[in-house]
């Protein structure tokens, strides 16, 4: 079948993922703005994100990978840039061997508190609107819904 005939075919599913997609797309936008005010690239954002709400547990460059599905190289230059900005510094744990850690300098937790902690509330105030089975049945149909379209995706391409 044609994009076109089903595009026809099924106008209602058609207009529902559109709007699914450009809410997403809307809220992608909110986190990209708060990145652009901070003056950070997106990939550097979301590491500062990922520090500030994982803290205090420990948070390594593997880990950032394989939580955003960033590539190794994008989250490596990224730290690199961090550090060297004195965002961020790298620390070694007893009994880790050489697995670097990242956590926030003075001048990361500074710049963190300012533009990412309040989205980060923000956030966090949006989604306590849910009652915890809206939120539950909201993260189960996402999951479904990513979970096929990788599925069908991944068929593609292969």
């Amino acid at each position: 079948m044609t994009i076109q005939k089903t595009l026809q075919k099924d106008s209602v599913l058609i207009g529902q993922l559109e709007l699914y997609n450009r809410l997403w797309k809307e809220q992608d936008d909110i986190w990209q703005k708060a990145a652009r005010k901070s003056s950070l690239p997106r990939t550097s954002y979301w590491i500062l994100y990922t520090i500030v709400v994982t803290s205090p547990a420990p948070l390594s460059q593997a880990d950032l990978c394989e939580k955003w599905y960033f590539p190794r190289q994008t989250v490596n230059s990224a730290v690199k840039k961090l550090v060297s900005d004195g965002l961020v510094s790298l620390f070694t744990q007893k009994g880790s061997g050489n697995i670097k850690y990242l956590r926030l300098t003075p001048k990361g937790e500074e710049l963190a508190a300012a533009y990412v902690a309040p989205l980060v509330q923000a956030d966090i105030h949006s989604f306590s609107a849910f009652s915890a089975e809206e939120r539950s049945l909201l993260l189960k149909l996402m999951q479904q819904q990513l979970t096929s379209l990788k599925e069908y995706s991944e068929q593609l391409w292969n």
